[in-house]
């Protein structure tokens, strides 16, 4: 059966598009489509060297997909470990703290994508202490950016001890360009790393976790749609001015549209960049962020098609999901089989 994600809009049937489609069903198409698509995100966070010298004994379905997960996030974890530390260990800690207690809350509410909470209601007051003085463990990000217009209230119930005055909002689903208005050429999150502690390693388990069809299933559709309709929105004047990529006609080191992302043509991509009225937007992480998105409804799309051959768990998801358009799609796989 043909699983249609139209009945989240057709752009979004188009997003799912910008990669390959794949069989999941097909353990050699999966083992393929993941393997690309975690060399697509290794070659962007810098990690593609420990990515390809790790083990690549993969075992069968269902557990292929979990086994690739686990080499991906460790050849991360020797990234970061190899790295000079982003942030100091008390930040560092508090920052993990926050991460758990938030993906803990978003997850059966199908808000992974995009978490937020009144950081008063936490543990850490999402603060941690820097001598004297007591301050905020992120940034506030309230300003309106490529993934809204901003997040001004509700405002904490109580008082903060580190001066949060707004929720705490954080785009794990592009992680680690999680805040909307920060999208410059180092994604964020790629600094939330001490020795003591790698929250960066939890921000990147939130992406490749949605990028698992249960996980997938769980998160709400509706809210990765809305926030990617706000990014092709505020990014389309921006990418429409790039002339479009033209082979034997480009000019060296210039920055050109090759379909819906950007190629700097026999230039280093990481040194291009648009700005525009909501701030710099680095070439690496419109391309990254596009692909975030593409992938998710693609993995959508492929768990969708192979449904009913999923354990009963995984379809039970679907079924009980808060998600119409999820719900009507495996009431659909089921009068179908």
């Amino acid at each position: 059966m043909t699983a249609d994600l139209r009945c989240y809009g057709d752009d979004i049937q188009a997003a799912a598009e910008l990669v390959p489609d794949f069989e999941l069903r097909s353990p050699i198409d999966a083992q393929v489509w993941y393997a690309r698509e975690w060399e697509a995100i290794a070659d962007v966070l810098g990690f593609a060297q420990q990515l390809a010298s790790a083990p690549r004994a993969v075992p069968t379905t269902p557990d292929r997909i979990a086994a690739m997960t686990l080499t991906g996030l460790t050849a991360f974890e020797h990234a970061l470990r190899a790295s000079r530390p982003g942030v100091p260990d008390n930040q560092a800690r508090v920052q993990s703290a926050v991460i758990q207690a938030m993906t803990a809350a978003g997850h059966p509410r199908g808000e992974l994508w995009r978490v937020a909470v009144d950081p008063t209601t936490l543990a850490t007051g999402a603060c941690y202490d820097d001598g004297a003085r007591s301050l905020r463990a992120f940034y506030p990000d309230t300003a309106p950016g490529y993934f809204g217009d901003g997040w001004a209230g509700p405002p904490p119930r109580a008082e903060s001890a580190c001066g949060w005055t707004t929720p705490l909002v954080l785009h794990l689903g592009t992680f680690p360009w999680v805040y909307s208005s920060r999208l410059g050429d180092i994604g964020p999150g790629m600094r939330w790393a001490s020795p003591a502690s790698q929250p960066a390693l939890e921000g990147l388990h939130v992406v490749a976790s949605l990028l698992e069809p249960a996980t997938n299933l769980r998160q709400d559709a509706r809210q990765v749609a809305a926030i990617f309709r706000h990014f092709v929105t505020q990014t389309a004047p921006l990418v429409a001015r790039l002339p479009t990529f033209e082979a034997g006609r480009a000019v060296a080191g210039r920055l050109y549209r090759r379909g819906r992302f950007l190629l700097a043509h026999q230039g280093s991509l990481h040194v291009a960049a648009l700005d525009g009225p909501r701030g710099r937007l680095a070439a690496p992480a419109y391309n990254y962020i596009l692909r975030r998105f593409a992938s998710f409804f693609a993995v959508r799309r492929a768990t969708l098609r192979a449904l009913a051959t999923l354990p009963a768990d995984v379809q039970r998801i679907a079924a009980t999901s808060a998600d119409p358009c999820l719900r009507q799609q495996a009431q659909e796989q089921a009068r179908a089989s």
